[in-house]
């Protein structure tokens, strides 16, 4: 089993293409193996079964990944479930084709049992892909054991198995001549890098620890230099986003990333998410000498009751903090906040919306209701609020649910973000369109050709 076809279902653009660095990290792996790894992204396709029917049958692979990113949109009131286009992918595959599929992806390790038995497959690998997928394709060449390969999930006769999922202490680097980075460059006007894996904190609804484990392993900074100036040379790559759950933490590797930077004079531009907690004047310089543009914060909310009931470490006085060194540096700086989770009421609500008024940041980009996962603490505090009923091992949530505060009615919700966010140019909400329809994210990508949108929105 020489050649493997590794494909990337995801075709959402809204409100930029992702390139799918995932799918090129599993083939940078297989290739130094010695396989023979093609990928086919779909997100520029306009016709899926065409597009297969043309690579697997001029490839004739002897394996085939299938890449799933997320399950659905994760937008509350304008929600799409991308699992039935995923099924009839699948299913076209084995008309046309007789090699093994296999998949994965971070929104099937949310959900493996459930996406097998959906997409009716035997075999997927649940969190990080590289050692999983290869030493999977090891045990179909030779008839070996699969029942110890780490992080690999099975339905034999009728029943799932999870293999004990590991997370690797040392990544790969992703194949990136496999990818169109012309095309994510042209629609979504960045590139990706990803400097660390894990998570150490404890946000409720949050499904990073679960993907990547809740300790943080970090590639050398140096590396990380090296392969942001291999994506400029090589690739054309000018602008990056780090992907990241959080650039700022640890603060050292950040500011060594930084100094690399500087340092070899890349002259490359890119943004991050990062933390309100901790976040320095020194380290905002810093990032901006070398090159950052924009930073986007999880700030979540502006009212301490919703914060402690995310579990975020840190304040309010930490996230005005953070936005006035932002504005002092003359550093464009959006929030992400949720909208109707736990604790939420019409108080916090007010708390919340006057916080972000006082600090006027570049962008609010306000998200409302969160959506559920299994195994999260939001998915127990939905049960305790009967928001969901009690369901084994969190089994029934693949299709898209929400927590919305039984304290505050969704119609309410709705109606109060609406009020706050309609005249104000800087505020975004995808469950109102609000600045987020696919005409005006257009328009705004022609005119900003590289990094995110919200930069140019006030």
């Amino acid at each position: 089993m020489r050649k493997v076809l590794l494909i990337s279902v995801n075709n959402e653009r809204l409100p930029y293409p992702v390139a799918p660095i995932g799918a090129a990290y599993i083939a940078g792996a297989l290739a130094t193996a010695g396989l023979d790894v093609k990928i086919l992204d779909l997100c520029f396709v306009d016709d899926d079964l065409q597009a297969l029917k043309d690579s697997i049958g001029g490839f004739n692979p002897d394996v085939i990944g299938v890449s799933i990113r997320n399950v659905d949109n994760l937008t509350y009131n304008r929600s799409v479930f991308y699992m039935p286009r995923i099924r009839d992918i699948v299913n076209f595959i084995r008309t046309i084709s007789n090699a093994p599929v296999v998949v994965g992806g971070s929104g099937f390790s949310l959900f493996p049992e459930e996406i097998l038995r959906y997409l009716t497959l035997d075999f997927g690998v649940a969190g990080e892909g590289e050692q999983a997928f290869l030493s999977l394709i090891r045990a179909f060449e030779n008839g070996g054991n699969i029942d110890e390969i780490p992080n690999l999930s099975i339905i034999k006769n009728g029943s799932f198995h999870q293999n004990p999922v590991s997370y690797s202490p040392v990544m790969c680097l992703p194949d990136r001549a496999v990818l169109n980075n012309a095309a994510y460059l042209q629609y979504g006007g960045m590139g990706n890098v990803q400097s660390k894996r894990g998570c150490p904190f404890k946000c409720t609804y949050c499904t990073y620890p679960m993907l990547e484990g809740t300790r943080l392993r970090l590639r050398p900074p140096e590396e990380i230099v090296a392969e942001l100036a291999e994506m400029k040379d090589r690739h054309a790559i000018d602008y990056v986003f780090f992907v990241d759950d959080i650039f700022n933490v640890p603060a050292g590797h950040s500011i060594q990333i930084c100094e690399g930077i500087i340092r070899k004079n890349l002259r490359i531009k890119w943004t991050c998410f990062a933390t309100p907690f901790s976040f320095t004047e020194e380290l905002a310089r810093l990032m901006k000498r070398a090159g950052c543009t924009g930073i986007e914060f999880g700030s979540d909310a502006g009212a301490t009751q919703t914060l402690n009931a995310y579990e975020k470490h840190f304040t309010p006085d930490d996230i005005a903090a953070a936005s006035a060194i932002c504005r002092k540096i003359d550093m464009p700086d959006a929030h992400y906040i949720i909208i109707g989770g736990p604790s939420e009421t019409e108080e916090t609500l007010n708390e919340t919306f006057k916080l972000f008024d006082m600090i006027k940041p570049r962008a609010v980009i306000a998200l409302v209701g969160v959506r559920i996962y299994p195994g999260t603490a939001i998915c127990k505090r939905a049960v305790q609020d009967g928001v969901i009923p009690a369901v084994p091992e969190g089994k029934g949530l693949l299709e898209p649910v929400f927590y919305l505060s039984p304290e505050t009615p969704s119609g309410l919700l709705l109606t109060r973000v609406a009020t706050w966010a309609e005249g104000r140019a800087n505020r975004v909400v995808p469950a109102l369109d609000i600045h987020y329809d696919a005409s005006t994210l257009g328009a705004i990508r022609k005119i900003i050709k590289r990094g995110p949108m919200w930069d140019v929105l006030r």
